[in-house]
């Protein structure tokens, strides 16, 4: 997805990405939702944002569960600490959810809230798991 001038409007840091399982490409894809969203907004609006986000909340949710499952799996012991951590990743968007209904519309704001709360998740909570991959070698070392 690019905005208008041909760029990506949110891109992942490659730094971000922990290279393991399907981690990035979940991570990628709820970005392309937020940027799905920023190609649609009119005049820095987008009225028709329930059913993105209906989307959005779906597919974060869903990869909340496969990190946790691949955690379980693995046996990594931050497991209920980053469990906490998305219950309340998804507390915050469905509070800017609410926010968007009571307004009656999405703009650039909400959507760089929705970024900015992927790339949260990200720092504060899955580069924990990288480290752990990483400890156990099964991920690459990172230089």
């Amino acid at each position: 997805m690019t905005d208008d001038s041909g760029r990506r409007a949110f891109t992942l840091p490659s730094t971000f990405y922990i290279h393991y399982n399907d981690i990035d490409p979940e991570h990628e894809a709820l970005i392309d939702i937020v940027n799905a969203c920023v190609a649609r907004l009119v005049d820095g609006v987008l009225e028709d944002f329930e059913e993105p986000f209906r989307i959005f909340v779906e597919r974060l949710t869903d990869h909340f569960r496969h990190e946790e499952d691949l955690m379980r799996d693995l046996g990594y012991s931050g497991l209920q600490w980053h469990a906490d951590h998305h219950a309340e990743c998804l507390t915050r968007v469905e509070n800017l959810i609410a926010h968007m209904q009571a307004q009656g519309y999405a703009g650039m704001r909400e959507l760089r809230v929705c970024f900015h709360d992927i790339i949260h998740d990200i720092v504060h909570a899955d580069l924990k798991f990288g480290e752990f991959l990483n400890g156990a070698g099964l991920i690459p070392r990172r230089q």
